[in-house]
């Protein structure tokens, strides 16, 4: 079997090309399962049978099937926990329709078993080339921005029931302060588009007259939401207003959607993880959370992945995040490096802190703490940008 698959590379935005995937090339899956290792292994091989030909192991299945179609177990090995890891290929054109279908193929009845975690998906090029990556990444948006190699500083326009005037000067004062990307937060939600013209009209035309004034670039990415029939028009109008992002959250607008879209409009995408936790916040089962907050999240096409940092609201430990980050910036094919943005439990004080575990290249996304500094949003952007610019001395310049 072969299929074809949509490529980018080397083509123009929304362009695209054919390529094909070998019969013999493979993906590989990796999980881990509960043991004993006995268990383990007839668990591995249930999820082999059971996400190609959904048959019982004793079916008799064609010698062209079993072996050409049904996934390839490896042995389990043990791992801490008591649990076991078990790697299974699967022929790669399985997957040629993006990412659901990719989903569907390494985790999709698996996912209804408990104890079953997903915890790596190893790519052949091919099938690495049918998707999109980043459309800036991280040195794009450092161009972008005229920034040196320093973290970019985020806040989020909050809280919900503000006026849109009251919005406005929030990412304006940010901006004032400093500040190199002001978004909604994921809350902002206008389900008349009329609404989301007069919001995001207000805020944009703010942000932008202050660039202007200041002589430099601070973003602002409204959120990509409402009625799924005009989430296309609606960033549409966002890039028309000369914006260049938008915040979205995939798990809720759909991640080939959204891939979809950073293929036929080229902007930055800034991920928000609402909705995914479903995916990962289990430790013993799901998705593992690098996995999706960082290589998925590339896959589709985003150029900065937002998840709770380590000392915040929702118990991410120090090793996920920095897990994260390694996935955002790890080789995977030609796809660019991402931002990582560590949200949450972010104060002046753990700055050195946030600096060594995610470096220069990461997007510093500070809400409260920073709203909530003496002398409102443009005191707190100065002095988080001061933090900032003392942990990297030699690259705060810009």
């Amino acid at each position: 079997m072969a299929a074809r698959l949509a490529n980018r590379e080397a083509a123009p935005p929304g362009a695209q090309s054919s390529i094909i995937i070998a019969v013999n090339e493979r993906l590989v899956a990796v999980y881990e399962l509960p043991g004993p290792a006995a268990e383990a292994e007839k668990a591995a091989r249930l999820i082999a049978f059971e996400e190609t030909v959904e048959v019982p192991l004793d079916f008799p299945l064609p010698p062209a099937i079993r072996d050409g179609i049904v996934g390839r177990v490896g042995p389990a090995t043990p791992v801490p926990g008591g649990r076991f890891r078990a790697e299974i290929e699967f022929p790669a054109a399985l997957a040629s329709g993006g990412l659901g279908t990719l989903l569907n193929l390494v985790f999709g009845n698996a996912s209804i078993w408990p104890g079953v975690r997903l915890v790596d998906v190893r790519l052949p090029a091919a099938l690495l080339a049918s998707f999109p990556g980043p459309t800036f990444g991280v040195e794009g948006l450092r161009r972008m921005l005229g920034a040196a190699k320093r973290p970019l500083l985020a806040t989020a326009l909050k809280p919900m029931g503000s006026t849109d005037a009251e919005l406005a000067a929030t990412a304006a004062a940010f901006a004032r302060g400093g500040g190199d990307i002001a978004k909604d937060d994921q809350n902002l939600v206008d389900a008349d588009f009329a609404a989301f013209k007069a919001r995001v009209s207000a805020i944009a035309e703010a942000v932008l007259e202050e660039n202007a004034r200041a002589k430099r670039l601070c973003l602002y990415f409204p959120h990509l939401s409402g009625p799924q029939q005009e989430l296309e028009a609606r960033l549409k109008f966002v890039l028309k207003l000369g914006l260049r992002g938008v915040l979205v959250c995939p798990a809720i607008v759909g991640l080939d959607e959204v891939r979809r879209l950073a293929v036929k409009h080229p902007a930055v995408y800034m991920a928000h993880p609402a909705f995914s936790g479903a995916f990962y916040a289990d430790r013993a089962h799901g998705i593992e959370t690098s996995l999706y907050l960082g290589t998925w999240m590339r896959l589709l096409g985003a150029d900065i992945s937002v998840f709770p940092n380590a000392g915040g609201r929702f118990g991410f430990t120090r090793e996920e995040c920095r897990a994260i980050a390694a996935r955002s910036a790890a080789p995977l094919g030609a796809l660019a490096p991402a931002w990582p943005a560590p949200g949450g439990g972010m104060r002046l004080d753990n700055a050195a802190e946030m600096a060594a575990d995610f470096g220069a290249d990461a997007v510093w996304l500070v809400g409260g703490s920073l709203l909530m500094q003496p002398g409102g949003p443009e005191a707190g952007a100065r002095a988080f940008r001061a933090a900032i610019d003392k942990a990297f001395p030699a690259n705060a310049t810009a």
